[in-house]
């Protein structure tokens, strides 16, 4: 393995809060296709589990849109 590989397994083990064998175990599962329903599964939310963690939940997002005007407050906010 490349520096620059086991560098971004580190970041991406960081980002999930999992080990670095972890994630490499989920590559090569991906990258076998075990053919595991289940363990494909699994997998896949192991792998997206906490990306959207600093995200609020639907109900704040709902109340932030509903105070900012709806959406097109919201897109004026952003400056779209």
């Amino acid at each position: 393995m490349t520096e620059e590989q086991d560098a971004r397994i580190a970041e991406l083990a960081e980002a999930r809060a999992v080990s670095k064998a972890e994630v490499i175990r989920g590559i090569l599962d991906g990258a076998l296709d075990s053919g595991d329903a289940e363990a494909d599964g699994r997998a896949a939310i192991l792998a997206t589990a906490g990306l959207c963690a600093d995200y609020p939940d639907w109900p704040e997002w709902l109340e932030d849109v509903r105070a900012a005007g709806g959406a097109g407050g919201r897109l004026d906010r952003l400056g779209l």
